[in-house]
């Protein structure tokens, strides 16, 4: 399947607070880099805001500077230095997904993270080590640690960049996940990954080949007491592409995205279903920033898969990515995203799946320091073979900026999904692997940040 051209966010089991004025590491760097499936986002492709003052045009209500609430990081030598550390309490009505009782917990989040970043003129180099520990206290067991670390840089080659980066992430995986399998306890999952990439510029057009790696391995899926290996999921993923960018007048931009990858799974089981693949992507799309109060962003194509296994044969599949932002004044944002995307598979005797995902977040400046958030998601997700799933979510928080060092913020979040319509894995109905199922789950969070 087509990897995202950049790294996709991390899969929490819960949905965090939206980090205000993170600092930004650089294309293809992040701190919490996690699986990054056929995922189509115009944000990936597009920026996703200007920074800048009220009612510049562009700037958004998390994008607006606050000078006497920015970290400024520490100062070493050439390099700008910025250590940041949450603690969070919260109540999880539904860890995993399962259904019964004793399925919940309050508990513990502690996260930190330092990243570093150079203040040069022409060069850059960017690197970052992070852990996210999570605790519940009612389920011990499932108590688990995430961690990364990552370096990337530029280097200016005849008035372009040429970047490489690269990062290695261990993380968990709880079972609520729709389209990965059912488990009652997190699934340890590791991830390496890199890219180089260059950008030729040519007055207002921008051409960037890049080519990409991920190694992807898969750990133990626990069902009934019982620990399954997850391994036949271990795949390598190569992929490569051209981004040309065309920039208009008046803010607005043309995109051309052409790409292809070819994923190799080496610890399939004997009798099963070959999952290797290649796949092509071609999209086109546009960024529109009008002197209003809107801006809009989509992209259009389609994604074509070829698989060996003669009983996947090859899908052809249209993929989109939207993005509408509407800022009527200083103190209000609303952002609306729809996607439609290919996936890899995350089950055994299933070659993926096509996910449609939507989602409206409403951002409100209350005061200077105080900002409120609602959002509102809806994730549908239909396998090649057979079988759907819709997942909903709804949730809000408020976020106090305290100073330029603390932030405080309280969330929470109502999720439901329902169970697959089909019983076991689409496409083998020979396995009892089953994919997560129907739950509910509500979700709060009290969290306080510190950050230099």
């Amino acid at each position: 399947m087509i990897e995202s051209f950049l790294p996709s966010s991390s899969r929490r089991f819960f949905s965090g607070p939206r980090a205000w004025m993170l600092p930004v590491l650089g294309s293809g760097l992040v701190a919490w880099a996690m699986p990054a499936h056929a995922q189509v986002t115009a944000d990936a492709y597009f920026p996703t805001g200007n920074y800048g003052y009220d009612q510049n045009l562009g700037v958004t209500v998390l994008t607006r500077a606050r000078p006497e609430y920015e970290q400024g990081g520490v100062q070493l030598g050439g390099f700008t230095v910025n250590p940041e550390l949450d603690q969070s309490i919260f109540d999880n009505t539904n860890v995993n997904g399962t259904a019964g009782s004793n399925t919940g917990s309050w508990g513990t989040d502690t996260r930190g993270s330092i990243t570093g970043q150079s203040d040069w003129e022409r060069n850059s180099l960017q690197a970052t080590v992070g852990f996210d520990h999570s605790s519940f206290f009612q389920l011990p067991v499932d108590n688990f640690t995430n961690w990364n670390v990552g370096i990337g840089g530029g280097y200016t080659i005849a008035g372009g960049q040429l970047r490489a980066t690269y990062s290695h992430s261990v993380y968990y995986q709880l079972g609520t996940q729709i389209g990965a399998a059912s488990s009652e306890q997190p699934t340890e999952d590791i991830t390496d990954s890199g890219e180089i990439s260059y950008d030729f510029n040519f007055g207002r057009l921008t051409v960037t080949p890049s080519i990409d790696f991920s190694v992807y391995r898969s750990g133990d899926i626990t069902n009934n007491g019982v620990k399954s290996s997850q391994s036949y999921l271990d795949r390598d993923v190569i992929a490569g592409g051209v981004v040309t960018r065309y920039a208009l007048t008046g803010g607005t931009g043309l995109l051309l995205v052409a790409r292809g990858s070819g994923s190799n799974y080496y610890n399939q089981t004997a009798g099963q279903i070959d999952n290797n693949s290649t796949s092509g992507m071609v999209l086109a799309g546009f960024d529109y920033q009008p002197a209003s109060v809107w801006r809009y962003s989509f992209l259009v194509g389609v994604e074509h898969t070829t698989f060996a296994a003669a009983q996947y044969g090859s899908e052809t599949v249209p993929v989109i990515a939207g993005q509408v932002v509407w800022s009527p004044d200083p103190v209000l944002t609303v952002v609306g995203n729809l996607s439609r995307s290919v996936q890899d598979t995350d089950v055994e005797g299933s070659n993926g799946y096509i996910q449609n995902q939507a989602r409206i977040v409403g951002d409100y400046e209350l005061k200077r320091n105080v900002l409120l958030e609602g959002r509102l998601s809806v994730q549908n997700i239909a396998y090649f073979q057979s079988g759907t799933q819709t997942s909903e979510s709804i949730g809000g928080g408020v976020t106090w900026l305290l100073n330029r060092t603390m932030q405080l913020s309280l969330n929470d979040d109502f999720t439901n999904q329902n169970a697959p319509s089909s019983a076991v894995t689409p496409g083998n109905t020979a396995t009892t692997e089953q994919v997560s199922g129907a739950y509910t789950q509500n979700v709060l969070m009290l969290t306080l940040r510190f950050a230099l």
